[in-house]
């Protein structure tokens, strides 16, 4: 990147009428810890929003950034360079935002900025700051990484990003490091993927790999947050409990003996108490008793009544399904009169429409509808021409659709209808033996085979080395 020149009589005014539309963005995401990471993903969707709004009408009325903050804005520009330089590049990704704010025009700034926050993984302010770059100037840096941010192997290594994030949004931990492990040593300049990692292996207990990472992460970035969490042994920090409290246990726990000595008139009372206590308890089992009668009463009349209602319930969940049974029923009536009436309408077409309306369906691989119209041409009633082909062709149709049943029901048909003059007759045979085959029915694979070999004897498929294999089993 290009150092800025800082003398004030080279700075020319900017007679630009172009206006940089701001472009609205999420509140910047906390990359210090896997919670915040479990919260988003990386999208390249920003691209195209960024795209659609950069190239709207450019308003005309341009304010003028005067040659003192432009001089200010380049002395943030070198400072944010010089840092980037001697890898500080989270405090370089300050420096260029604040020179941003001040000249948000410049195509040099903005490409600065784009290449930092690469560095950093936020792919869509990068894009956002190169293509804005190459609006203004249409520079080749700019062009180079719009290109780059756009191309298909940046969509594929974006995938594998995004599916490493998902794999921590999952707890899928040792998936998620083995994606990110094979990121750093392809990209080694990219940060995030560092300070995931590190968290990652903080999160699983390997400290040493965590060390390792925390040692190459200083060589590219060298005041990352990150630090702030582990020290130098690669200790989590804000896990420890340091706890220095003292309870104090010295608490009087002895207690005086009060006097056991009673005098008789104490006694007396206390025999008259428990004499009151008795009688109580003698009356007290009588009403329990009593009241016990009347809830075993009530019980007995709540159970009495639970069963008629659930009889009743059952009654009426009897006549539900039944009710239920002929609105099914009814609904079959309507779907098959429609589909009668829908068949009807189809039928007057002709066999001839009808049968090239299914041909079109089978070549667009729509074997649904392309089964459903040779269906309708074999029940035209000038059919004759294209029954054989459309027999062989719902056959077919099935077999694509992975219907072996009736795929091999229409083969038959078709082989028991039709002679060995018809176009696809040993095709046909053919075709039954391999479904019958593959379905372990290797006897009726044989029996077709020799079908074939018999009714004839002139076709290809009697030498078909396959076809030879099936039948020495």
């Amino acid at each position: 990147m290009p150092r800025k020149i800082m003398d004030i009589s080279l700075v020319e005014e900017n007679k630009s009428d172009y206006t940089f539309f701001k472009i609205d963005e999420d509140e910047d995401e906390d990359n210090d810890t896997l919670k915040a990471l479990k919260q988003t993903y990386v999208t390249s969707n920003y691209k195209n929003e960024t795209i659609l709004n950069l190239q709207k009408e450019l308003n005309t009325n341009s304010v003028e950034i005067s040659k003192e903050i432009k001089l200010e804005s380049y002395n943030k520009y070198n400072n944010a360079l010089d840092l980037a330089i001697r890898h500080y590049i989270t405090n370089a990704v300050e420096f260029v935002e604040e020179a941003l704010k001040l000249n948000p025009k410049d195509p040099d700034i903005l490409n600065l900025k784009g290449l930092l926050c690469l560095l950093k993984c936020d792919f869509s302010k990068a894009f956002e700051s190169f293509y804005t770059s190459q609006c203004y100037g249409n520079n080749e840096l700019s062009r180079k990484y719009v290109n780059l941010l756009s191309s298909k192997d940046f969509k594929v290594f974006l995938e594998r990003y995004n599916h490493s994030i998902r794999f921590i949004n999952e707890e899928l931990n040792e998936e998620s490091i083995e994606i990110f492990d094979s990121l750093i040593l392809e990209e080694p300049e990219l940060i995030e993927p560092y300070v995931i990692s590190i968290l990652l292996y903080d999160r699983v207990g390997n400290n040493k790999k965590k060390i390792e990472l925390l040692d190459e992460l200083r060589c590219i970035d060298k005041n990352n947050p990150i630090f702030e969490k582990f020290n130098e042994e690669g200790i989590n920090l804000e896990s420890e409990d340091v706890q220095n409290n003292e309870v104090d246990t010295n608490k009087d726990k002895d207690k005086k003996e009060e006097p056991k000595a009673k005098n008789k008139k104490t006694d007396k009372k206390h025999m008259i108490l428990y004499a009151v206590i008795a009688i109580l308890v003698v009356l007290m089992g009588g009403v329990y008793l009593k009241n016990q009668r009347k809830i075993n009463d009530l019980n007995e009349q709540i159970s009495s009544k639970d069963s008629e209602i659930n009889e009743k319930e059952k009654v009426l969940s009897e006549k539900e399904e039944k009710l239920n049974a002929k609105e099914k029923e009814a609904q079959e009536l309507e779907q098959k009169a429609q589909a009668q009436e829908e068949e009807a309408k189809q039928v007057a077409k002709g066999a001839e429409n009808l049968y090239f309306e299914a041909t079109r369906y089978k070549t667009a691989r729509d074997y649904k509808n392309a089964i459903k119209y040779y269906e309708y041409t074999l029940k035209a009633t000038d059919t004759s021409k294209y029954k054989a082909d459309s027999v062989y062709n719902i056959a077919l149709s099935y077999k694509k659709l992975g219907d072996d049943e009736n795929a091999i029901k229409y083969y038959k048909r078709y082989v028991s209808t039709y002679s060995p003059a018809q176009e696809y007759y040993d095709d046909a045979y053919y075709q039954l033996a391999m479904l019958y085959y593959e379905n372990d029915r290797l006897q009726e694979a044989k029996d077709a085979l020799y079908a074939l070999k018999s009714t004839d004897p002139n076709s290809a498929y009697n030498k078909n080395e396959k076809v030879l294999e099936i039948l020495k089993q």
